[in-house]
């Protein structure tokens, strides 16, 4: 008999409710929803079982797959068309932000990162960078409950960002350019949703990602 993990639909729906938190920050705000998935454990348990595949641009000095792993791993779309509580929950986030929901196409992605060698040490960042109008991440770790997630930056030049390298290429960064302003924490099962346009990046604090995968669902609206 064939020893195989056998994965539904059913295992990747959202709750109904949910217990959300609005916290101003920089002319907007940040929103802070937990409880997202029925079954975090199941989704955890599936992402341990998928290959780290790279969809990110390589360059011939890229250090992705040699100081580190950063992937990604595209879940079908029709979780989003079958599952109506996750519907509602980016249709309500839309609405708080004032978005038009009818011109987006969300799409769902999980970020997958290792670490290869060791993390460089505090004086460094993760590259910052800016996205679209809208970014919705699901911290996805059950062991990294509450421990630091995604940290917002402010430039400390007029041209930091055009100064940067790519955030999947080469990735670390001192505090010369940018002056880390707030770390959102990553709690396991729960959504953080905030404008793209905010110059921000992952947090990697130490090496415990040698030893693991770092998850976190990505939705761009």
């Amino acid at each position: 008999m064939i020893d195989v993990d056998f994965y539904t639909d059913i295992d990747f729906e959202f709750n109904s409710h949910w217990e959300v938190t609005i916290q101003p920050y920089n002319n907007s705000y940040i929103l802070f929803i937990d409880n997202i998935y029925k079954n975090p454990l199941k989704l955890f348990d599936y992402l341990q079982k998928v290959p780290i595949v790279s969809h990110k641009p390589h360059t011939k000095n890229s250090l992705n797959g040699q100081t580190f792993i950063d992937g990604q791993h595209t879940l079908h779309p029709d979780l989003y068309c079958n599952d109506k509580h996750r519907r509602l929950l980016i249709a309500k986030i839309c609405d708080f932000y004032n978005l038009d929901l009818s011109k987006i196409i969300p799409q769902i992605h999980i970020n997958q990162f290792r670490l290869l060698k060791d993390y460089p040490g505090h004086e460094f960042n993760w590259t910052c960078h800016t996205d679209c109008q809208l970014n919705v991440l699901i911290f996805l770790n059950p062991q990294e409950n509450m421990t630091a997630g995604t940290s917002f930056y402010k430039a400390k030049q007029e041209d930091s960002l055009k100064q940067l390298n790519h955030e999947h290429e080469q990735p670390w960064i001192n505090d010369s350019l940018f002056e880390e302003q707030l770390c959102i924490l990553s709690k396991f099962n729960s959504l953080v949703a905030f404008p793209g346009q905010w110059p921000h990046g992952q947090k990697i604090i130490d090496n415990r990602y040698k030893e693991k995968t770092r998850f976190t669902e990505v939705t761009f609206l």
